[in-house]
């Protein structure tokens, strides 16, 4: 029996690819004097940002200033809704679901994210890289949510996300993974992390756990 959803934040439940790619692109650009092609920025999206910039920089604590710094200073104007997300929230809170999202993003920006969207009062638990010393794709970030949320079995669980680091995080959790199909995100990339559900929008997930739950 599904008792809990848990939901990627950017490209999953906030539209934030544009914010996102921006940031990247401007600090490669900018800062580095680096041209970075539009796939290798893509395939940067869903990982803790320091990890990204490891792979450019041993001391990335300038770097990481700056992303966050063009990052912040852009967000309420780049952050945009997904189609159906609030409706599909609504419906997974109407049969009696706890929600969470699980998220590389710290949490006062995640926060200010869901509150720009008028989301955050849909979510019980909100784990950001702060809540765990191992993060996406390891299973920790999705184990605290569950403590969390009364010790729910993460077997009972979805994970929803648009990276393989939440599919990886979910599976290796052993809860059930969903991929969306609107990610920017290489597909097959995705696709190798091995996901039980693609959908092409989050209020198809209804329609899962029924499913799940032989209804």
């Amino acid at each position: 029996m599904i008792e809990a959803v848990l939901f990627d934040l950017d490209g999953t439940v906030a539209n934030t690819n544009e914010l996102i790619y921006e940031s990247f692109r401007r600090l490669f650009y900018d800062k580095m004097k680096l041209e970075v092609g539009d796939e290798e920025i893509y395939s940067l999206f869903g990982e803790p940002l320091q990890n990204s910039l490891l792979k450019y920089a041993e001391d990335t604590r300038e770097l990481i200033s700056y992303f966050r710094s063009f990052n912040e200073s852009n967000h309420d104007e780049m952050i945009r809704p997904f189609e159906g997300v609030e409706e599909a929230l609504r419906m997974l809170k109407d049969r009696g679901l706890k929600l969470g999202i699980v998220t590389s993003k710290r949490e006062r920006m995640a926060k200010r994210s869901l509150m720009m969207l008028g989301l955050l009062d849909y979510f019980d638990v909100i784990i950001t890289p702060e809540a765990t010393e191992l993060h996406k794709p390891q299973p920790e970030p999705l184990y605290k949510a569950c403590e969390l949320l009364g010790g729910i079995d993460p077997k009972n669980t979805l994970m929803v996300g648009d990276s393989s680091y939440d599919i990886l995080c979910g599976n290796r959790a052993g809860a059930v993974s969903v991929a969306v199909s609107y990610t920017l995100i290489q597909p097959e990339t995705i696709k190798v992390a091995e996901p039980h559900y693609t959908v092409d929008d989050l209020r198809e997930l209804v329609g899962i756990i029924e499913e799940l739950d032989g209804k």
